[in-house]
């Protein structure tokens, strides 16, 4: 059973991250004029960075919780930074001629590098995350074991999650580009994204069949010891893990496909039927 005392606990929440995020959310609906839709993205945004960084769900990766790390990662580098660049008006500064930083006037002559720097950090941060998993909890996460006095100790937890995020905005940035017409080609965002999708895919294979027998044996003296909120086997919590980045990770990227198609479709209907008659003539 889910020990509610925990969530609900007003140390476990961190109230500076409360104000900042209001602060935040408040200087944003002050100073930019935007669409509804924009301020409604805006909002989750900076709610899923607070329950990333400082709700009691941060917490609970303190208790050895792989599947909570891997759902941070899912949140930090997958949908915030969609949500995140949704939400910025096209006239913004950072994308306007007048900011003379090429890698944000011109994403589309970047966009491989965005890619590969995506799936360099789903891997190494989960790599990373799951040997301080290890560290701290003296168990084999994903056939990763590491000890206390481990140079893997010395990463700060929330500089893996924050360079998640700025990976994350880069890699989604040709897609969702806040100005249109620096944004790739429809099918070769398609293509961008359902790569992604497959290097996500195979992260979350390897994670949930890396379970090991051993894992089982030991995941019950390890969780009474730690008295997780959420009592989870070790070998439960690093399927769920696996299970989260493979499905529901996979599935984000398959959504925006089809989002960005439909998009594309519906924009010139008649125009692209006719391009299309013509090509076949």
């Amino acid at each position: 059973m889910i020990n509610t005392d925990f969530f609900i606990t007003p140390d476990n929440w961190s109230f500076a991250g409360i104000i900042l995020s209001v602060l935040t959310i408040v200087a944003y609906l002050l100073f930019l004029k935007t669409k509804t839709s924009q301020k409604a993205y805006f909002i989750v945004t900076v709610i899923l960075l607070y329950v990333s960084f400082g709700s009691p769900i941060a917490l609970l990766r303190d208790y050895g919780l792989h599947s909570l790390t891997m759902l941070q990662h899912i949140v930090l580098l997958m949908i915030a930074p969609i949500l995140f660049l949704k939400s910025i008006p096209s006239n913004t500064i950072l994308f306007s001629e007048k900011f003379k930083l090429n890698i944000l006037q011109q994403p589309k002559n970047y966009y491989l590098m965005f890619w590969w720097l995506n799936a360099v950090m789903m891997w190494g941060g989960h790599f990373l995350s799951a040997g301080i998993l290890s560290a701290e909890t003296g168990t084999a996460i994903c056939g990763i074991t590491a000890t206390k006095d481990s140079w893997i100790t010395a990463i700060p937890e929330s500089l893996i999650l924050s360079l998640l995020f700025i990976a994350g905005i880069l890699f989604a940035l040709p897609v969702f580009n806040p100005v249109k017409s620096k944004r790739i080609a429809p099918l070769k965002s398609v293509i961008y994204l359902f790569t992604a999708c497959v290097s996500c895919s195979l992260l979350g294979l390897y994670v949930a069949f890396s379970a090991s027998t051993d894992t089982l044996n030991s995941s019950l003296t390890a969780f009474t010891t730690l008295r997780s909120p959420v009592p989870l086997t070790l070998r439960a919590d690093q399927e769920l893990a696996g299970m989260l980045m493979w499905v529901p990770g996979c599935i984000l990227y398959v959504l925006a496909s089809v989002s960005i198609l439909l998009s594309w479709y519906e924009e010139n209907p008649v125009e692209k039927s006719e391009t299309a008659i013509h090509t076949a003539k």
